[in-house]
């Protein structure tokens, strides 16, 4: 009877580990299921040219706005979902649109994941940038009762466990569709510098940073990326990582679903 107690603590503990698992597993956020790709990621008008150029090369960098440089209260997962969502509004609707990534950052806190900014942009969405301006110091009340913009869901395309050539698979397949790719990539120390060059190498560091996936070239065997660290990094913002490179150091994608 001694063993009681401990005993009912274990079960305990394995029960709501197990109600927690199946409450992720139930969660409506984050689709995994590749199925449910094919019709949740169109393919997207403006992208010209015959099927066979299309998978030598594809880029959706002309559709999107000026490389921003990241303020002191921001993060990178913000900035980049921010500009990820610009990119489906303003051709959805031939705007020229700022959307804030600061607006979900200071929500959030500066250590959210690129997951929880998503999954704010579902439940919450973000707002102009003019209401809530790069590195503002707080949310002004007139955000909330203005027009925000969201999406209903994200396609987690690839993660961590994927097969590596399946990361590249993938992401490869929603830039000929139209659909950017957002990318947590593992890299050192050096990403932060890295200046004056075409070709990223991520190394062999444990920082995550987000990148937004714009653009493939088979010619090059790379994808083009780009940051929210300004035009002074990289080559005016944008570099290119080598498949090879892409397939070791990318760890989850996203596509996000507008409708």
């Amino acid at each position: 009877m001694k063993y009681f107690p401990v005993l009912l603590f274990c079960c305990l503990i394995s029960f709501f580990a197990g109600a927690q698992n199946e409450l992720n597993t139930r969660s409506p956020y984050g689709i995994q299921d590749a199925s449910k790709f094919e019709m949740l990621m169109p393919d997207l008008s403006g992208f010209g040219g015959s099927a066979r150029d299309m998978l030598r090369q594809q880029s959706v960098k002309p559709y999107l706005m000026p490389v921003r440089k990241l303020g002191e209260r921001g993060s990178e997962a913000t900035y980049m979902a921010a500009a990820c969502l610009e990119y489906y509004i303003n051709r959805d609707q031939n705007f020229k649109l700022n959307l804030s990534p600061d607006f979900i950052g200071l929500s959030l806190g500066k250590s959210a994941s690129l997951r929880d900014a998503l999954v704010f942009l579902i439940e919450r969405g973000t707002v102009n940038a003019a209401v809530v301006p790069y590195d503002a110091p707080s949310v002004p009340e007139v955000a909330f009762s203005v027009p925000n913009f969201r999406i209903s869901n994200f396609l987690h395309v690839f993660r961590d466990l994927s097969p590596a050539r399946q990361r590249v698979f993938e992401t490869k397949k929603a830039l000929v569709r139209g659909h950017p790719v957002l990318v947590e990539l593992k890299t050192d120390e050096a990403f932060r510098q890295f200046s004056g060059e075409a070709f990223l190498s991520p190394g062999n560091g444990s920082q995550i940073h987000t990148v937004l996936v714009v653009g493939f070239d088979e010619a090059a065997g790379a994808f083009e990326v780009q940051t929210c660290r300004g035009y002074d990094w990289g080559q005016n913002g944008y570099a290119l990582i080598r498949f090879d490179d892409f397939d070791r150091a990318a760890l989850n994608g996203y596509v996000l679903v507008r409708d």
